[in-house]
């Protein structure tokens, strides 16, 4: 492992590496829980490990961005905003893990994908070069525009491994006047009837595309075991808000929308602070859905998690779950079911598998319950959009875009020195 507290550290590690034929592994906080942390995909790389780098170059909150390095983590983010005009979109995972490491792997915040968020990378390529993609600070008075001019290069290193980044600019969202998570309970009678109002009020923009649904194990969160639940997050003026409320809530009360209204206490006050980006330096909610902090959970707790995309349709969404429930090997234990809208089109699912890490045989029937969800998925057409280090590739074979992609691979990293194996 190296640990490189510069950037000019890290150019010259990816110089020797790149003179010596070996192969790095960079991780920024090497908090991916569930998909292999900071684990190389393949035996003999070292691991690059960013975690050093964790300034905050740069806050501007009236034009909407930070610079940050990959050791800085959400949590000291939206610490560093509290009081200001400006909120970080926060995600569902702790407040201890990294913003860069979400960008890069195209994670899903409370308030839209953190695709939206990227605006500017700094790069250090293979040969040692330092370089920028995106939106950076400096052009005068110029509005933050990730795209720009000619083709947009940021997303060339999401998910791609052909660089090590050693910054970001990030959007900021405004900070809403009002915030309200409402809590909905979805008929388990009618569950394919309430997934389909709560795509029909997505595609109509009566509610935000930022719904998540939690299926009966991971409601238990939220205190409604044996339920569906869906928190509904409105946020922005305070009139809109209020009647949007209104209007949901009248909904609700039409018993053919296989809706319902969830308790209170299912989307108590630190639901709420989330969704408002607040920091919460004691990691609240984290702790409760996992039980464990942040620096123990690799230690404490074995976790895998599987994420596939799914269409956002009643029949999709159940026959997933039967899919999901099909593969369990042995002891494995129901999984939790995390439903992210990402438009009135898609869900992304996150399945969640816990196990006893001292249990040998717990730990077999885990990951041979995870091969079975991929080969599973796989053949009924859903696509996964972030893969473990045990499943890199899809099981499908080649894409529409794999010449293109490897033209660009030989071209970025002509000796497979970056996270070889990866994507």
């Amino acid at each position: 492992m190296l640990r490189p507290t510069s950037v000019a550290e890290v150019v010259a590690a990816v110089r020797a590496a790149a003179a010596d034929g070996a192969a790095l592994h960079p991780v920024a906080t090497g908090r991916n829980w569930g998909l292999g942390s900071r684990s190389p995909v393949r035996d003999g790389a070292t691991v690059l490990d960013l975690s050093a780098l964790d300034r905050i170059r740069e806050v501007d909150v009236r034009r909407g961005y930070a610079i940050v390095e990959p050791g800085v983590t959400q949590g000291r983010l939206a610490t560093r905003l509290t009081g200001t005009p400006r909120i970080v979109n926060l995600t569902g995972a702790s407040q201890n893990a990294g913003v860069v490491g979400s960008l890069l792997e195209r994670g899903v915040g409370l308030q839209r994908g953190r695709t939206e968020d990227l605006a500017g990378l700094e790069l250090v390529l293979a040969d040692g070069r330092t370089a920028r993609t995106g939106w950076w600070p400096g052009t005068g008075r110029t509005a933050v525009r990730p795209h720009g001019r000619g083709p947009s290069l940021n997303h060339l290193f999401t998910q791609s491994g052909w660089a090590a980044v050693t910054a970001a600019t990030v959007r900021l969202l405004p900070r809403p006047d009002s915030v309200r998570v409402l809590p909905v309970l979805l008929d388990e009678g009618q569950l394919e009837r309430g997934v389909e109002s709560l795509r029909g009020w997505t595609e109509q923009g009566l509610i935000p595309p930022t719904t998540k649904i939690y299926d009966p194990v991971a409601a238990r969160t939220y205190g409604t075991p044996g339920r569906h639940l869906a928190h509904i997050g409105l946020a922005g003026d305070a009139d809109l808000v209020r009647a949007t409320t209104e209007i949901v809530s009248g909904r609700l009360r039409d018993t053919d929308c296989g809706l319902g209204p969830g308790p209170a206490h299912a989307a108590d006050p630190w639901v709420q602070h989330a969704y408002a980006g607040g920091a919460d330096p004691n990691d609240t909610l984290f702790l409760r859905k996992t039980g464990h902090c942040a620096r123990c959970l690799d230690q404490a707790r074995g976790l895998l998690l599987f994420l596939p995309i799914v269409p956002f349709e009643g029949e999709a969404v159940r026959r997933a779950a039967a899919l999901t429930r099909s593969c369990l090997v042995g002891r494995t234990a129901a999984p939790g079911i995390t439903m992210n809208v990402l438009d009135s089109e898609a869900l992304d699912h996150v399945v969640t598998l816990g196990f006893p890490p001292e249990d040998a045989e717990a730990v077999r029937d885990a990951h041979r319950t995870l091969d079975r969800l991929h080969e599973s998925f796989a053949r009924e057409g859903f696509g996964v959009y972030r893969t473990d280090i045990d499943h890199p590739m899809t099981p499908t074979g080649p894409g529409p875009d794999t010449a293109v992609r490897d033209l660009l691979g030989r071209a970025l990293d002509p000796h497979g020195i970056f996270a070889p194996g990866r994507h």
